[in-house]
Parts: C-alpha cells; sequence; structure tokens
C-alpha cells in the first residue's frame, strides 16, 4: 500500500466538452491518484452555476479558468481539455504561461487541427436535427430528451456552448514550451486521427499522440487508461516526493 501524501504534488485541472458539466468526469476524477489534486471546470449555465450568464467566448472561459487556478491552485499544474474543451484548455496554458505559471503538460483531448475553421451552425439547428448530431456523437443518453424540462435545459446549455465555438479563431501566438500530449477515439467520425498532429505546432516541448477505441466521448470510457497514462507523465516530470511521501510508479485509483 502506498502512503497518501500529506499534500498533493500537483494538480489536474479538467475542461469539459461543449454541452457538458463536471459531473461527466466523476470517473475520471476517481481514478486519478490521490498525490494528483483533480479537479473539474464547471462553465457558467449548469448544475451549480445555473443562474450565471452563458460565457461568450472561448477567450472568456479561458480567462476565468486562468484566474481560477492563479488564485486558487498552487504547486504545479497540468490541463486537460476535451473537445471544446481542448481550445478552452490551450487558451488557459497561454494566458497562465504570460504570468510565469505555464503548466507542466497540456493533454487534448476529442479535437482536430485547431486552426481549421470553426464549422459553426450547430446552434442553429432545429430541436430535432441538435438532438441527432449529439446523439450521432455518442456519450449522451438519449433518453435526457425525453423529458421535456430537461430538454429545455439540456439545448440550451448545447447551444450557447455551440455559439462559443462558432466565434473561436485560432491564432498561432507564443509557443509553449511544455509537452503536448493529444488522444483521440479511432471511431470518432468528427476528428480524423491525423488532424491532431497538427497539435504539435503550439509548443516548443515534446508532442506524443495516443489512439484509443471508441467514438468522440472515448475519455468517458477510459477514465482509467487515460488517467494512469496523465498521472505516469506527471511523475516523470515532478521532482522526487519529500521525505517521508512516497510517489506511486502508476496512478492508483482513490
Amino acid at each position: 500500500m502506498t502512503p497518501t501524501p500529506v499534500e498533493p504534488r500537483a494538480s489536474l485541472v479538467v475542461c469539459p466538452h461543449a454541452g457538458g458539466s463536471a459531473a461527466a468526469y466523476l470517473r475520471l476524477v476517481r481514478a486519478c491518484p490521490s498525490w494528483l489534486a483533480t479537479m473539474v471546470v464547471q462553465y457558467p449555465g449548469r448544475a451549480h452555476r445555473i443562474q450565471e450568464p452563458f460565457s461568450r467566448s472561448i477567450g472568456e472561459l479561458a480567462a476565468k479558468t486562468a484566474e481560477a487556478i492563479l488564485t486558487c491552485v498552487d504547486g504545479p499544474v497540468a490541463l486537460l481539455g476535451h473537445s471544446m474543451g481542448s481550445l478552452v484548455a490551450l487558451e488557459t496554458a497561454r494566458i497562465l504561461a504570460a504570468e510565469g505559471r505555464e503548466p507542466v503538460a497540456l493533454h487534448l483531448s476529442g479535437r482536430g487541427d485547431p486552426s481549421s475553421p470553426p464549422k459553426g451552425g450547430q446552434h442553429l439547428l432545429s430541436d430535432a436535427q441538435l438532438i441527432e448530431h449529439i446523439c450521432a456523437l455518442g456519450g449522451t443518453d438519449r433518453r435526457i430528451f425525453d423529458d421535456a424540462a430537461m430538454r429545455a435545459l439540456a439545448l440550451q446549455v448545447i447551444r450557447a456552448d455551440y455559439r462559443v465555438l462558432s466565434t473561436y479563431r485560432y491564432h498561432r501566438g507564443r509557443l509553449l514550451h511544455c509537452p503536448v500530449t493529444v488522444l483521440n477515439g479511432a471511431e470518432d467520425t468528427s476528428v480524423p486521427v491525423a488532424s491532431a498532429t497538427s497539435w504539435a505546432e503550439v509548443t516548443h516541448g515534446a508532442f506524443t499522440h495516443h489512439v484509443f477505441p471508441g467514438d468522440h466521448f472515448f475519455i468517458l470510457d477510459h477514465a482509467e487508461a487515460i488517467a494512469d497514462l496523465i498521472s505516469s507523465a506527471l511523475l516523470s516530470q515532478l521532482p522526487p516526493a519529500p521525505t517521508g511521501q512516497v510517489a506511486p510508479v502508476t496512478g492508483s485509483a482513490r
């Protein structure tokens, strides 16, 4: 049995997908080792933040996320973003770097070439079309749309996030220095695996690419494997554990 550290040695901040909430990543949080403090960003307009207005841009989401990290999180920070969250994570990393707190690692999941123009228009689809689009991506139980109240709330959140995505424009900007890891689903028809290599241009650091079985939401099905991949990579970057604390060789679930 590995002793539990008194304090976490690093933090992992997760940025969810469009329409997503922190609850979707509970399995991933639970799969991370005890030495890694893992938290998920809760975007405005959902869950306990339901009374707050939706964000108007990826930049706004990133600025708020970076502000929270700078204010509340000490020590090394790694970022993980899925789908829309990959763009939030990238822009958050850039803000942190400009403040002298560049993340020790950036993990980007379920998103292709960031410089590709946004497809746009999904937020203008009819309710039926939008539901079909969401369900085709996988990872969403169609039954949540059976209840009228839940359907209205879910579609409002999804439309707001897709509207934000439609306005995003990638800029090359100053390159990061941290390692970047990209994760993709082999059967994700919305993100060609080959397009993911374009993420290598956002950093001077190392670039790695991992493909998992599954559709767009493979990350929810492979939470344990992804938690292990992230924690193992982080351990190789962190300084030795302080005396009296023993670091696990691989990520072990809490």
